[in-house]
């Protein structure tokens, strides 16, 4: 590979040197940025002096723009980029361990394979042998082929993946993993064109708020935007003329948005969307609230008895009317619901109920997603869990012949119950391209790595986008550090052995076909015009985006039906299984992906300033009823399966409600996240809501039984004197 350009050549690809800075990658064959420690540094690096590059978080699909330190070709530092319209410079504790991804001692330095799968035994193979075999099997299998992603795929993947399996014939991409079943992505993308007419993610515009009621959407923890959440909740909070919003938080555990709230109701779980009806139905008996909002109450209201509403959520009537008038008279407010309420039976009639709150209060606290500017950027959709469903029968069929799994790892993120281990065996050939062994790669017969998102090219079209369209850039901002590839070129080099595909995707790799998709973006806001200044800017400033609009709330679709809500039902009998159990992202490992990186493991918890293991929430309560305490192992048991667990005793949960984390319990994803705590999807079912659009991960019941084991926990600061500085909650019977 050359690596002797000068600096004019170097200025040649932008308008400007900090331009040109960005896209230098561009003069070499292999496509990437030449940064290394050099013994004889080209001109545009200074040894002891940082660059900085601007590209896209990946760590979770909200889209972050980041800045990244680089001396020397290490990349030191990830930090938010301060142009960026949708964190504005801030970035979370995931965002920043992205450098422990990419120098990770456990990825993979190159393709290997396993003659035998789950047996973990991997033989290295050239680069040559693994795509010469992929072919093969893919030109075989004509058009029984299947593809996985999660929703963190760049949208030019997706877009060349798309691509790919129609011109073969084959099912679109499945886009499904954890992190979009537990943030609803798909659910609210649904109940959003039910009632505006548009199949889109909702922006909730904090900042403009006066009070905001969220059923179970931990917003400032795990939200779908949580950093820029974090940037609405602070200008919530300090608005003019010293004004504070009022926030108001239903949900059974205590999570870090409730403990910012200023009223936090301990809801009994299923029961949501009957306060959400129940506020809408008083709303419209009592005549509260101007006429327009008056008479879409009226139209919504549908039947449902108030004082059983309050009985079974367990929130005083009184309680409820108060909030009702507070509601209706309010000027701007927001309903947000989220969690929890995702993954229950009924899961979209309480979004629906939900919704219908923005919808009656007419405020411009609520938005849509704003359309990207171009109708060709792909933006990755969250499929439906049927569709899931449907993928795996097939594969339990025999009609796949090849899965590619790419982004997701469906081994670790489903149920047990869905039954994926068996369909599996039934398909020939599994390829995963994750640069860690995951255990979805476990059971692959071949693994091809791909880069991580500090090593490769892309683009994501943002989503939540609060009303401004934005295109966040990735571009590398060091050589790769292991022998990995790029799978968009992988796939390209590919098709053209297969005619079906050869004509669909013709480019010789992926950033040509960027430099084609891209080069038509309109001009910026920042200025530029000519696709080569466009391009270069849009590296340089780490995206595309608009001058911010005023926007409106959206109106509604011209007919809709009342709400219709009943609580939720949970699996188990109440006799047997006498407690709810509640299952929450961590705010540092997300859905799992986080648990290969020791500084999010390290990180405390900030609700229990746990670390490094599972635990299981009790209230003081249920663990005295019990003869538990903190460091007692638990046998947690469901109708559908069970798991050993420590117990962390705290008041800040319901004494009929158990809650557990996801993130832990994995069986691979390296040493930092193996044989660490548990997978609480192991206790629950592969039911999906009413409307199939998500798996109903929240409607099981357990009991609790003491093993007689304890160990230790990893927590940060002693628990003495909890019990006396804790506020009192208003827990019945307690």
């Amino acid at each position: 590979m050359s690596r002797k350009f000068g600096r004019r050549q170097f200025l040649k690809l932008g308008a400007a040197g900090a331009a040109a800075s960005v896209l230098a990658g561009c003069v070499v064959p292999r496509r990437w940025v030449v940064l290394e420690p050099f013994v004889h540094p080209p001109e545009d690096q200074v040894a002891g002096v940082p660059t900085w590059y601007a590209t896209t978080c990946r760590q979770c699909p909200a889209g972050c723009g980041v800045i990244v330190r680089v001396m020397n070709g290490r990349a030191l530092k990830l930090e938010g980029n301060p142009e960026h319209p949708l964190n504005q410079g801030k970035l979370c504790a995931r965002g920043q361990a992205g450098v422990q991804l990419l120098y990770n001692p456990d990825r993979l330095q190159g393709p290997a394979a396993q003659a035998r799968r789950g047996t973990r035994n991997y033989a290295s193979l050239p680069w040559n042998e693994g795509l010469n075999t992929l072919f093969e099997k893919l030109n075989a299998a004509g058009n029984q082929v299947a593809i996985w992603t999660g929703l963190t795929v760049s949208g030019h993947l997706y877009d060349l993946f798309s691509r790919f399996a129609r011109a073969i014939g084959s099912p679109q991409p499945i886009v499904y993993d954890l992190y979009a079943g537990m943030q609803g992505y798909e659910l609210l993308s649904q109940v959003n064109e039910d009632m505006f007419g548009k199949h889109v993610l909702p922006s909730y515009r904090l900042g403009r708020a006066e009070l905001i009621l969220s059923f179970g959407a931990d917003f400032v923890g795990t939200g779908q935007s949580a950093v820029r959440y974090g940037i609405e909740f602070g200008d919530f909070r300090s608005q003019l003329y010293g004004k504070r919003g009022k926030l108001v938080q239903f949900e059974p555990r205590m999570s870090m948005t409730a403990a910012k709230a200023d009223r936090w109701w301990p809801i009994r779980p299923g029961t949501e969307g009957l306060v959400a009806h129940a506020l809408v139905r008083l709303a419209a008996d009592q005549g509260l609230g101007v006429a327009d909002r008056l008479q879409r109450a009226r139209a919504l209201a549908g039947e449902v008895d108030v004082s059983a509403a309050a009985q079974a959520s367990q929130i005083p009537l009184n309680e409820l009317v108060s909030l009702a008038s507070e509601f209706a008279t309010t000027e701007h407010v927001v309903a947000i619901a989220g969690g929890a309420t995702g993954g229950l039976a009924n899961a979209l009639e309480v979004q629906r109920a939900v919704q219908a709150l923005n919808l009656i209060s007419g405020s411009d606290t609520f938005a849509l997603q704003a359309d990207a500017p171009m109708p060709e950027l792909a933006r990755p959709q969250t499929s439906r869990y049927q569709d899931v469903q449907h993928l795996i029968d097939q594969m339990r069929a025999g009609a796949v012949q090849v899965l590619m799994v790419y982004g997701a790892n469906p081994v670790f993120e489903l149920p047990r119950e869905a039954g994926l281990l068996e369909a599996l065996g039934k398909v020939p050939f599994v390829v995963s391209f994750a640069p860690l062994v995951d255990e979805t790669a476990t059971w692959a017969d071949l693994i091809l790595p791909e880069r991580t998102y500090l090593e490769g090219w892309g683009y994501e079209v943002v989503s939540p986008n609060f009303g401004i369209p934005v295109v966040g850039s990735q571009q590398p901002v060091v050589t790769p550090v292991f022998d990995s590839r790029a799978t968009a070129d992988i796939l390209l080099e590919i098709a053209r052995g297969i005619p079906a595909a050869a004509a669909a995707l013709p480019w010789q790799d992926e950033v040509e076909f960027l430099h084609e998709v891209l080069g038509r973006l309109p001009t910026p806001a920042y200025g530029g015009s000519g696709s080569d200044v466009v391009l270069a800017r849009f590296q340089q400033h780490g995206g595309w985006w608009v001058q911010p609009a005023a926007g409106t709330a959206p109106a509604a679709v011209s007919a809709i039906l009342p709400l219709s809500t009943q609580a939720s039902e949970f699996h188990g009998d109440e006799q047997e299984y006498p407690f709810y159990l509640h299952l929450y992202s961590s705010v540092l490992l997300s859905d799992g992906r986080g648990a290969s990186l020791p500084m999010l493991q390290g990180v405390p918890d900030p609700m229990t300033t746990m670390a490094w293991q599972s635990w299981a929430e009790l209230n003081p309560q249920t663990a005295q009823t019990l003869g538990l305490d903190d460091g007692d192992v638990v046998r947690i048991t469901s109708v559908y399966g069970q798991m050993e667990v420590p117990v962390y005793v705290t008041k800040a949960i319901r004494p009929d409600t158990v809650a557990i984390a996801t993130g832990q319990g994995h069986s691979d994803l390296g040493r930092y996240a193996r044989n660490r705590g548990v997978n609480p999807l192991l206790v629950t079912g592969n039911q999906t809501d009413e409307s199939g659009a998500v798996l109903a991960w929240e409607n099981v019941r357990v009991k609790v039984e003491r093993t007689g084991r304890r160990i230790a926990q990893a927590r940060f600061e002693s628990k003495a004197g909890v019990a006396q500085g804790f506020p009192n909650q208003a827990f019945p019977g307690q």
